[in-house]
């Protein structure tokens, strides 16, 4: 039995999502082989003050913007994250290392930026051998404290990431341009036409109308019921879908929303079947979130994007743009005036859209990082001595 030890923050549904999907991988592929915990040490084992302040995460990103953008550039640098490593972040090392001593790991698996270096400490100290992996789930702009040197290797989900990593002094053999991980439901094969009417008439949709999705990463952050009401306002021949996640106040204020017809708007809030929807949408709004970009992608659907973090989700807009996946339409003039161009018959910014995404797509991004970890936890048992191995 491997042992693996997954370490995230719920700081936003990216970081679970990638651990979970990493996980789902390697126990669908080798049933019974692995025993995989998935810890987020602020809210399971941080003391009350750290969980606070990580549950500030979903309000500020929806309410106050600029203060998280603020706080991102401000922590941005080497410096101030080993101020944070040697500080802030001691109270959560303690947490890291207790769960090392207890699940006795073949490998630690990092989803999140401020536990890399935890992780690190926590194994050289307590499991020395076993291998610290770091997995980046932003997309383009890459935080200072996802680069950590120490680490045995570092996945990372760009050629821009790549570039920051080795920047930061992590060796080239240790940097795997391998991409995000997604869900397995969010790889499938694309659905046919007749697929995708059926999976439609399944999620309550019409079969044979465009379809714009709504949504906002599992916080339901960007605006989610001015784009919504815009839309659905507009008298354009389109059948929208809402999907809030967390955000209860966005799922209240729009519970009485209605199409051009008078019927009542597909509304729903956090969801398990978000591939679903993605496979049922002709283009997604939202913002620049880095999960909801991948799975969208892998998917076959543009995006447009209505709002970013500042800090990490900038560099995604100018990515989308400038590989043609998508637009920016911050305004909800400019969503619905794209919308209009992109819904029209035969639309050939929305066929070199349908292009451009599979082109960019990387469905193959979870089973090789699964394959990554499988390898390094398997050569590291091998390699641990007969005295210390464990059963």
């Amino acid at each position: 039995m491997t042992r693996l030890l997954f370490l995230i923050a719920d700081t936003g549904g990216g970081h679970r999502a990638a651990a979970t999907a990493v996980a789902r991988h390697l126990e669908t592929t080798e049933p019974g082989r692995y025993a995989i915990t998935i810890l987020d040490p602020f809210a399971d084992a941080g003391p009350r003050v750290v969980r606070r302040t990580a549950d500030l995460y979903g309000p500020l990103t929806r309410h106050a913007r600029w203060a998280w953008g603020a706080l991102y550039h401000a922590t941005n640098s080497r410096a101030a994250v080993a101020v944070l490593s040697a500080s802030a972040l001691r109270v959560v090392d303690r947490a890291v290392k207790r769960a090392v001593q207890d699940a006795r790991p073949d490998a630690v698996v990092s989803f999140h930026p401020l536990l890399n270096h935890g992780a690190v400490r926590a194994v050289r100290s307590a499991s020395p051998g076993v291998p610290v992996i770091t997995v980046i789930t932003d997309l383009v702009d890459v935080h200072a404290s996802w680069a950590c040197a120490d680490v045995d290797a570092i996945v990372v989900p760009s050629p821009g990431g790549l570039d920051r990593c080795r920047r930061a002094g992590i060796p080239a053999d240790r940097c795997h341009d391998i991409g995000l991980a997604v869900d397995p439901a969010f790889t499938a094969p694309l659905p046919t036409l007749a697929e995708r009417a059926e999976l439609r008439t399944r999620l309550g949709l019409y079969p044979d109308r465009f379809v714009v999705l709504v949504c906002g990463g599992a916080d339901g952050s960007g605006g989610i019921p001015r784009h919504a009401a815009a839309l659905a306002a507009s008298g354009l021949d389109v059948e929208l879908a809402v999907i809030c996640g967390r955000n209860r106040r966005a799922l209240h204020r729009l519970r009485n929303l209605i199409d051009r017809d008078g019927h009542p708007v597909a509304m729903h809030g956090f969801v398990t079947n978000m591939a679903d929807w993605m496979r049922a949408a002709d283009v997604v709004a939202t913002k620049a979130g880095p999960g909801t970009l991948a799975e969208a992608l892998c998917c076959g659907v543009p995006v447009l994007l209505t709002s970013y973090l500042p800090g990490q989700e900038r560099g995604n807009v100018e990515w989308v743009i400038d590989a043609g996946l998508g637009r920016y339409v911050p305004r909800t003039a400019q969503l619905v005036d794209a919308v209009a161009e992109l819904a029209a018959p035969a639309s050939p910014g929305l066929a070199r859209m349908r292009a451009a995404v599979r082109q960019a797509a990387r469905p193959d991004a979870t089973a090789r990082i699964a394959e990554l970890v499988r390898s390094m936890a398997r050569t590291a048992t091998e390699q641990r001595p007969l005295t210390t191995a464990r059963a």
